[in-house]
């Protein structure tokens, strides 16, 4: 009988909104393989599959207990969202016992990851879209949007720079909801707290939701942001930076209808109701059921 198990670098806590763990559940549900974020993990016996949920090591706690696994786990699979979060190296020094554990076995593992140049380094590696796990039709849809803003949500990071600057010129009210200063300090928008629950019902609040990107996830093909399959299912109406025409177009979606500039600034949030009726149209579909059906093959597959 072939034993598996999924591990969790961030805490598995029943009101995360944090992607990983969002994951991390789905992925423990839809395999019926069990999940760990602490040392309980101690309790299983030889490893046939072991999945790593990507997530910074420096809020793990049970690392030393995890390593345990990495010299004799046949397939260790790292299911990755986010380009800033690799496994450890498979050549290094390192001294820890995680990093050193795959520098010992020199480990390249199996990639199930957003990152197109991740998804071919081993033959059960594969290209997998965790984002549109975002996509939640469970919710009803809020039909009024009374909302007159510009909405951003999200984390800030220096490669999207740009694009911040440059909603703050083309744009009139930007709400933002992060923990980051750095949006009050550089471009003076209206600063919320993070959203921790009823995401939808918040997302729907708004006027606009603001897509952009950086120029790491554009150049090297990753899959469309999470947030967009969240502004979709929630029904809020979406404008893009420029740069995402052509990066978004080649998964299917033309988003060149609603880039977002100066001049059109007003006349978007005047057809609000328009532009989220027809996105509804345009990229609704089976999203997480094309996934499930994905994920098991890939499953099945591993030897």
């Amino acid at each position: 009988m072939t034993k598996s198990a999924i591990f969790s670098l961030l805490p598995v806590r029943a009101t995360s909104t944090v992607a990983s763990v969002r994951i991390a559940k789905w992925l423990s549900n839809t395999l019926n393989i069990p999940l760990y974020d602490d040392a309980k993990i101690l309790q299983e016996d030889q490893l046939d599959n072991l999945f790593i949920v990507n997530g910074s090591t420096a809020f793990c706690k049970h690392l030393a207990e995890l390593s345990l696994y990495i010299p004799t786990t046949r397939n260790v699979i790292w299911v990755q969202n986010d380009y800033t979060l690799p496994p450890p190296k498979a050549e290094s020094m390192a001294l820890s016992p995680f990093r050193r554990a795959f520098a010992d076995r020199h480990l390249v593992p199996h990639y199930w990851t957003t990152c197109r140049e991740n998804s071919t380094l081993t033959d059960h590696s594969a290209w997998v879209n965790w984002n549109v796990l975002g996509y939640d039709t469970s919710t009803p849809q809020s039909k009024a949007h009374q909302g007159t803003d510009y909405f951003y949500y999200g984390a800030y990071r220096v490669r999207r720079e740009k694009e911040f600057a440059y909603i703050a010129d083309a744009a009139g009210s930007v709400t933002v909801s992060s923990t980051s200063k750095n949006f009050d300090n550089f471009f003076g928008f209206n600063r919320i707290d993070p959203i921790r629950a009823l995401l939808h019902r918040e997302l729907a609040s708004h006027g606009l939701g603001i897509y952009c990107q950086d120029d790491r996830s554009a150049s090297a093909d990753h899959c469309p942001a999470t947030r967009f399959y969240e502004m979709l299912s929630a029904g809020l109406p979406m404008v893009f930076t420029p740069g995402c025409v052509e990066t978004l177009g080649r998964y299917g979606y033309d988003v060149s209808p609603y880039v977002l500039t100066r001049e059109r600034r007003l006349p978007l949030l005047a057809a609000r109701e328009e532009i989220a009726a027809d996105q509804m149209i345009e990229w609704s579909g089976p999203y997480v059921d094309t996934l499930t059906q994905q994920v098991k093959a890939l499953y099945d597959a591993l030897d």
